[in-house]
């Protein structure tokens, strides 16, 4: 009876372990970017710079039991002669991170050159080299062109059953009339995988609302610039990148700079690999960097930099909520301009609405 028992207790010690394994990580979003950058496809990556922060504001405000989530962004670009034959013309510019400024410098450097668009291919690039978890709650690609989705040498139904198989979900955007995407196989490609189809004029302009609260959030993000300290080697570059990103997102005037704000004063906006203030709210011994830190803060001591740390901290977290209330108003503002005059921009409407669809259909919370 004894050995019975002790069976028993075994078998639930193992059914419970299989089950944690099994249960979805919640609080993680994947979304992949494979993006075609021959020689016609300027206008998509010009729309993909210029709504890359509407997308990050959105994916930002899901929420899963009350909690806000985390996400992590991936680029590929595929179909550019630059990227050699051997390699299919595929390239994987930015593997999963959730470091937002690193994406947008990477998006902001793609040039488009003509070439041959390997679909099938860049799918199973991303799925094999990239980090999937297999449990996050919604992993994501969205692939983007404007040529056949089957040539390459790797079948695109191979690629799109790899991805079905991960839990992957593909949607796919042709640029371009939506019965020649179907004729072209765009819908086929992103059915195999529970995914959803998608087209786009890949040369419409992106419209972007101009707002009275403009100008103060873009003051605020100075002001919000200022509390962020840069530390370890890699530091200055990084703290340059942040600078760099404003300077990219304010090319597509100031209300796509002011979206930017408004990413920045969320929670998902986190730099901890280089800015002192976030390191050290994760526990980091930031104090072990001091000859790593900027020259006026090296001669301080322990106590005086911790002192610092906290006021930067405090500044910090009171820029981000006057940022955070300004935002409300602005997006009130928006939705009304929005419903009078009939404003869409097609590239981030057709991954917001798949987007929310499938973080619904997942279990989370959207606007």
């Amino acid at each position: 009876m004894k050995r019975l028992s002790i069976l028993v207790c075994l078998v639930c010690l193992t059914f419970t372990a299989f089950s944690n394994t099994s249960t979805k990580d919640n609080s993680l979003i994947q979304v992949a970017f494979l993006l075609d950058t021959s020689n016609s496809m300027d206008g998509l990556i010009d729309q993909a710079k210029a709504q890359l922060w509407n997308i990050a504001n959105e994916i930002s405000d899901a929420e899963m039991n009350g909690d806000i989530v985390r996400f992590e962004f991936a680029l590929y670009e595929y179909g550019n002669t630059k990227i050699p034959k051997y390699k299919q013309h595929v390239r994987q510019v930015a593997g999963f991170t959730e470091d937002m400024d690193l994406i947008s410098s990477q998006l902001f450097a793609l040039k488009t050159s003509g070439g041959d668009e390997y679909c099938g291919q860049v799918i199973h690039n991303s799925l094999e080299e990239l980090t999937w978890k297999d449990h996050a709650g919604l992993k994501v690609i969205y692939i983007a062109g404007n040529e056949s989705f089957n040539q390459g040498n790797y079948p695109q139904d191979e690629a799109c059953k790899e991805a079905r198989n991960k839990e992957v979900k593909i949607n796919t955007i042709y640029c371009g009339p939506f019965d020649n995407g179907i004729s072209l196989n765009w819908n086929s490609g992103s059915s195999l995988s529970l995914g959803t189809y998608n087209n786009i004029d890949q040369n419409a302009k992106t419209i972007h609302i101009d707002t009275p609260y403009d100008e103060e959030l873009v003051r605020l993000n100075s002001l919000l610039n200022e509390t962020y300290v840069s530390y370890r080697t890699s530091g200055r570059y990084l703290k340059e990148n942040q600078i760099a990103q404003d300077v990219n997102a304010n090319t597509y005037l100031r209300a796509n700079y002011a979206k930017r704000a408004i990413f920045k004063a969320k929670e998902n906006y986190k730099n901890s690999s280089w800015d002192l203030i976030d390191a050290e709210e994760e526990g980091v011994n930031v104090f072990e960097y001091n000859d790593q830190l900027p020259e006026k803060l090296q001669s301080s001591n322990k106590a005086e930099l911790e002192a610092k740390v906290k006021a930067l901290k405090d500044k910090r977290k009171s820029i981000q909520e006057d940022i955070s209330c300004i935002a409300k108003e602005r997006e009130v503002y928006i939705a009304n301009i929005k419903k009078e005059q009939h404003v869409e921009n097609p590239f981030e409407t057709s991954i917001l609405n798949s987007l929310r669809a499938q973080l619904t259909a997942a279990g989370y919370m959207v606007k």
